[in-house]
């Protein structure tokens, strides 16, 4: 099996561009994370509007897409993209993406830190989170099976997961859970006072329905079937529904972890020449593949192979 350090590829990029590329910049993040709270703020405003279920479950679609596109900003924030100052990086990670999930950052990190360390090995995070859930992630997988689970999420499925997620994800220190209990505590304290306390039960209901379907689905697109992660090639349209702030370049974030996710796309161009996988293939691949239990970490899909 193929691991990140054995991989050629590396040598395409030169100390100085890796240099340029790994420079940190808190705006693009932030303009980001702006956007996304825009995005979230209007669909909870136009639901109370409308003041009818539709409305409400519309909001909770947004509200869980839109969730998902925080946890992703902040799992660049795990890697310290944001600012040279750790304090300052973790600080505006906290505020604008994990606190409102009910994560932190310093908890996130020391989960994903061992999914980087060993991934596609038995004690990769991922693969033993997708073990305990067997037959959840099993190949060969049709369509309709992956949506049928993503459906399920939707009546709240994936609550255990989102269990997981948060016990697995504890912080290092015990002070990292004042933060994050001061801002659901300061944030429910004023919306039950402005009489909006349908606010928070739009929120943590979207937080274990749609937003895990929305990560299930884009973990499908990364590793699964593969000991290193698919070189995506999407469509704008599926980028922002299922891997947005261009998460779908997974394939580079692994190889150079540190490099901020706004500039995946150019160090993209700088290995060019590698495979892409799109969506449609990817999902053929899925109903063909050969069969595997949940969390196997055995590479099975040749990308090179995949048109």
């Amino acid at each position: 099996m193929r691991t990140t350090e054995t991989l050629p590829r590396k040598a395409r990029i030169t100390p100085d561009q890796l240099k340029v590329l790994n420079e940190r910049a808190a705006w693009p993040w932030l303009k980001d994370a702006l956007l996304d709270w825009t995005v979230m703020i209007g669909a909870i405003s136009l639901a109370g509007m409308w003041n009818n279920p539709a409305g409400y479950a519309l909001a909770v679609l947004i509200l869980g897409n839109r969730q998902h596109g925080l946890a992703l900003l902040g799992h660049d924030g795990t890697h310290y993209t944001l600012s040279h100052n750790r304090k300052l990086n973790d600080f505006l990670t906290n505020l604008f993406a994990w606190w409102p999930l009910l994560l932190t950052n310093g908890g996130y990190r020391a989960l994903h830190t061992g999914h980087h360390q060993h991934l596609s090995t038995d004690n990769d995070p991922e693969i033993i989170h997708k073990k305990s859930r067997a037959p959840q992630w099993d190949l060969p997988a049709p369509l309709t099976r992956i949506l049928g689970y993503a459906a399920k999420d939707l009546v709240g499925y994936s609550i255990p997961d989102f269990w997981i997620i948060m016990t697995f994800s504890k912080p290092p220190l015990k002070s990292d859970y004042l933060g994050l209990a001061a801002f659901h505590l300061i944030a429910n304290a004023l919306l039950f006072r402005a009489g909006l306390w349908w606010v928070s039960a739009l929120w943590y209901g979207s937080l274990v329905t749609a937003f895990m379907m929305f990560f299930r689905l884009r973990l499908w697109l990364e590793h699964q079937g593969s000991d290193l992660a698919h070189r995506l090639d999407l469509k704008p349209w599926e980028a922002a529904l299922l891997a947005p702030h261009l998460s779908w370049h997974h394939w580079e974030h692994h190889q150079w972890p540190a490099v901020p996710y706004w500039k995946l796309p150019a160090l993209r161009k700088l290995v060019a020449g590698e495979p892409l996988v799109t969506l449609s293939s990817l999902i053929k691949f899925y109903r063909v593949c050969p069969t595997a239990p949940s969390g196997h970490p055995q590479r099975m899909m040749s990308d090179r192979k995949v048109a």
